[in-house]
């Protein structure tokens, strides 16, 4: 801006001032009218992935989101809500239309009556409350908060719980990990109201599976994004699938099917049946215990003798492209135990050791069944080798650390492992112990079966399979929640009671597993988001206290009196050669 040079300073210092501060109000006016956005972290947190935003542009209708996030909430909490508002303002940008919003406190009635009448109706609808300690003057008192949703689309709604604990208190770990997974929870609840057409998938029984309740946890999770049941086959040919009339092959009843952990011998008959069902279509993911271990005979004695099971599955397996080995599988990384040891005094002393035959495997592969998960946990695992079959590509999922051992069957089990040098510290190859098995497979049955059986009107014998995968994990407890029986309920799937937390990735594992078999490959990108929770060194923060908090008092301060002084010279120097 040019001045008039007969304008005296002062007028001439307003006027820059004054226009100043026009520009800024122009700015700011017209910045008001646009929408800019630049995601500046390194693992772009604050870009929502092409599928979201896929999502909410092919609705055909308005979703509404009502959030029961507001009011008087604690600082975690705050977090969770402001998140969740940030999210949904995001995902309102390629269509604000098509999504809306609302934050409700459901204690904002002063009447008790009322609110504890809110508080049921929210339960009623799938919504789980937390119980939070507020400190007052006279003490603590304790405020019901309901972090969650209610999604609306087409009159009907589904609960959104916002919060993923089984706990009444939540932590601020437990708020991060919600933080992190609320554009997939979001997204995976919009599919539900919007999906027409649901997969289903059956859990197997009849032959020793895992009861009901031992994968209550991952039925339920299932159960969000598709028609979970149980089958069995029994020996019948139509349990898995139908003929119809004048269909050359028979057409599958079900998606996929979960056989977790069976311990008695599949017969022909239902070998046939599932064979059959993966070569026209089915998707499996096989849990399997090829040896008989279990923590129960040490209880009352200190070892017992692993040995090998028939389930009459290896067959199969091999034709398919892969074996499981009849061994358990020792690792250093393990999940601990807990041991009486010599008495202390007239007290058993309870102590924790490392656990060799429950190995915790870290995922390696960026695959992304595996990618981003935590540790699953594992207990007695074998392992695997793949069989080469043209036909069908092979890729591992998870392994050993490079520090295991083998155990051969029979296999010796006993307490004492724990204070025994086992070898560990060797380093040696990982072994596989989940393979994913893609492509056309050929029928296990292949030439093996008579001429007669064959031409029969009801029989669809299909040699050469369509296009599908099948997911074999070396041990059956991957799924088994932990269940207590004298309550009569279970545990989050990756539960740890040494913790008493929710350490293990299993279900995320299994989940993963299931939308890639079903081709949602949408959720599983972004339930595998790479979001780093970045936390103060401690150590650094102890060594380096004061000079942090020093450093943060006076460095602002001087240089504000060195721009000060520098300013100073500036306009001394300048009205100096002006005079």
């Amino acid at each position: 801006m040019v001045v008039p040079k007969t304008m005296s300073n002062r007028s001439r210092d307003l006027i820059e001032l004054l226009a100043g501060i026009g520009i800024v109000l122009l700015v700011v006016f017209i910045g008001g009218f646009l929408r800019l956005r630049a995601d500046l972290t390194s693992e772009q947190r604050y870009t929502l992935k092409p599928q979201t935003h896929e999502l909410i542009e092919t609705l055909d209708d308005a979703v509404f989101v009502k959030v029961y996030l507001a009011g008087d909430l604690p600082a975690d909490l705050r977090r969770l809500a402001q998140a969740t508002r940030e999210l949904l303002d995001e995902m309102r940008v390629p269509a604000p239309q098509k999504l809306q919003y609302t934050f409700v406190d459901p204690s904002a009635d002063p009447n008790d009556k009322e609110r504890k009448k809110i508080y049921g109706e929210l339960e009623q609808q799938g919504l789980r409350y937390s119980s939070i300690r507020v400190r007052e003057k006279d003490g603590f008192s304790e405020k019901i908060v309901f972090p969650g949703a209610l999604v609306t689309y087409k009159g009907k709604t589904l609960a959104l719980q916002l919060l993923k604990t089984q706990l009444r208190t939540p932590d601020a770990d437990m708020v991060n990990r919600s933080i992190n997974n609320l554009e997939f929870e979001l997204s995976s609840t919009i599919r539900q109201l919007t999906r027409t057409d649901r997969p289903k998938v059956a859990f197997l029984e009849g032959h020793g599976e895992l009861a009901p309740i031992q994968v209550q946890d991952i039925t339920t999770l299932l159960n969000e994004q598709y028609d979970v049941s149980r089958v069995a086959i029994g020996g019948q040919l139509n349990s898995l699938s139908d003929r119809p009339e004048g269909a050359r092959f028979r057409v599958n009843r079900y998606d996929a099917l979960v056989v977790a952990k069976p311990d008695s011998v599949f017969p022909q008959k239902d070998q046939y049946v599932i064979d059959q069902f993966i070569m026209n279509g089915g998707k499996v993911l096989w849990l399997l215990d090829v040896m008989n271990a279990n923590l129960d005979s040490l209880r009352t004695q200190q070892f017992s003798i692993a040995t090998a099971m028939e389930l009459g599955l290896d067959e199969m397996l091999f034709a398919y492209g892969v074996r499981i080995n009849k061994d358990l599988l020792l690792d250093k990384n393990c999940a601990p135990i807990e041991i009486y040891t010599t008495p202390y005094g007239n007290q058993p002393k309870l102590e924790r050791f490392p656990w060799y035959f429950e190995p915790v495997l870290v995922p390696q592969s960026g695959h992304p069944v595996v990618s981003n998960i935590d540790p699953v946990h594992t207990r007695f695992v074998s392992s695997m080798d793949t069989i080469g079959t043209d036909s069908v590509r092979k890729t591992i999922l998870l392994t050993t650390s490079q520090y295991n051992r083998v155990f051969k069957n029979p296999a010796r089990i006993a307490l004492n492992v724990v204070e025994l040098d086992m070898g560990l510290g060797k380093a040696g190859t990982p072994a596989p112990v989940a393979v994913l098995l893609e492509g056309p497979f050929r029928s296990a049955f292949a030439d093996r079966l008579a001429p007669n059986f064959l031409a029969q009107d009801n029989i669809g014998y299909r040699e050469q399979g369509r296009p599908t995968a099948q997911i074999v994990i070396s041990d059956g407890d991957v799924i088994a929640n932990r269940v207590d029986a004298a309550k009569g309920m279970y545990y989050m799937l990756g539960f740890d009671r040494y913790a008493g937390a929710k350490i293990y990735g299993n279900r995320e594992l299994l989940m993963n597993a299931m939308n890639y078999l079903l081709d949602d490959r949408g959720l599983i990108s972004l339930r595998s988001r790479a979001i780093t929770l970045r936390q103060l060194d401690p150590a650094r923060i102890g060594s380096e206290r004061t000079f942090w908090q020093v450093l943060n008092v006076v460095a602002p301060a001087l240089l504000s009196i060195l721009a000060g002084l520098a300013f100073h010279l500036v306009r001394r120097r300048k009205y100096a050669r002006a005079s």
